[in-house]
């Protein structure tokens, strides 16, 4: 495995929400959409078709405190096949947007009380079945790496008496989804813990460096025109 970490400010993640009229979710889809650019420009190709995040979404019902999953997994287009930050901002808005829209709508008929958290069950399946496919580099894969961003305190941490300065997360990598990429949030930062298969990224460093280039792309950008 390797693991690598980077802190954004969380104000201007987002004022770059507010500034483009999308959703703090969005603006992370669209960091690790430009980084995923930049990181397969420098190994010689960036695929003609957008990869894809696997992205949790919460359905816990206000007030509902249950110790369980109440989560299921979304499928967000990155529109990495898009050069213009905007345009791509703008196709991960539409996208995210409406598969979130699906799945409120349909939250009542999916499962969601799975004892595994960080296994969602859909890819947990899915990577079961690709698994035991005897045709493995014929078998498409659902997603192209997971996205997760949770929201965290806001007020300082401590532990045994010392203040808690970052909340870098740890998740996982499972069978074909060789990049873990799960942001929390703490303190007015946005916190990423990244988490790759050695075979599928082993230069995860220059991931966590393009992630910094995407977010000051993003942050210089002008507002978009008025329509």
């Amino acid at each position: 495995r390797r693991y690598a970490t980077v802190s954004i400010p969380l104000a201007e993640v987002k004022a770059i929400a507010k500034r483009h009229g999308a959703k703090l979710n969005d603006v992370v889809l669209a960091l690790v959409s430009g980084a995923l650019r930049r990181y397969l420009a420098h190994h010689g190709a960036v695929p003609r078709k957008p990869l894809v995040a696997a992205v949790p979404v919460s359905l816990r019902a206000e007030g509902d405190t249950a110790y369980s999953t109440r989560a299921t997994m979304v499928l967000a287009n990155l529109a990495t096949h898009l050069a213009d930050p905007l345009e791509r901002l703008a196709a991960i808005r539409t996208s995210a947007g409406t598969a979130k829209a699906l799945t409120g709508a349909a939250k009542s008929v999916i499962p969601t009380d799975f004892v595994s958290f960080g296994a969602p069950w859909l890819l947990a399946a899915a990577a079961k079945a690709y698994g035991y496919t005897q045709g493995l580099k014929a078998w498409t894969p659902l997603a192209n790496v997971v996205v997760s961003n949770i929201p965290g305190p806001q007020e300082p941490l401590w532990f045994a008496g010392g203040r808690i300065r970052t909340y870098w997360p740890v998740s996982i990598v499972t069978h074909g989804l060789g990049l873990n990429v799960t942001v929390e949030s703490y303190c007015g930062s946005l916190d990423f813990g990244l988490l790759a298969a050695t075979v599928a990224m082993p230069d995860l460093d220059r991931f966590s460096r393009a992630l910094v280039e995407s977010h000051e792309e993003l942050r210089t950008l002008p507002r978009p025109p008025a329509r």
